[in-house]
């Protein structure tokens, strides 16, 4: 294979960047709308779709039947695609590569009892200077 030749990608890859592409079209037309949508929810609906029509879906015609990785991920694709539209300019997380966020986008942070916490490097103690 030649610098100019590429493996096309693979079709579990192009099923998932589908629902991507679907949640973001989605989450600009909510964005365009003005409506504020809070956070975006991840649920087992898509597009009206439970995850099984929603697999076959993006899966397409060409293929069978979705394997059960596009069925579990696809939801997830999707609203990470959609969450990305509706984010306020300078929150996206292309805007921000460095920061790490779970793949699933399903761990919340903790709630916590509303009490300020100091910052975390100060939680840590200092180390102890060994004597010489």
């Amino acid at each position: 294979m030649t610098v100019h030749q590429q493996e096309p990608p693979s079709r579990y890859r192009f099923a998932l960047e589908t629902a991507r592409a679907l949640g973001r079209a989605d989450g600009r037309l909510e964005a365009g709308l003005g409506v504020d949508p809070g956070p975006a929810p991840v649920g087992p609906w898509c597009r009206g779709l439970d995850p099984e029509r929603f697999a076959a879906l993006v899966w397409g015609t060409a293929g069978g039947d979705a394997p059960a990785g596009v069925v579990l991920n696809a939801s997830l694709w999707y609203a990470q695609g959609f969450r990305e539209a509706v984010a306020p300019a300078g929150t996206r997380q292309e805007d921000h590569p460095a920061v790490a966020r779970h793949p699933s986008g399903s761990c919340p942070p903790p709630a916590g009892d509303g009490r300020s916490r100091a910052p975390a490097w100060r939680a840590v103690p200092r180390p102890r200077s060994e004597p010489t």
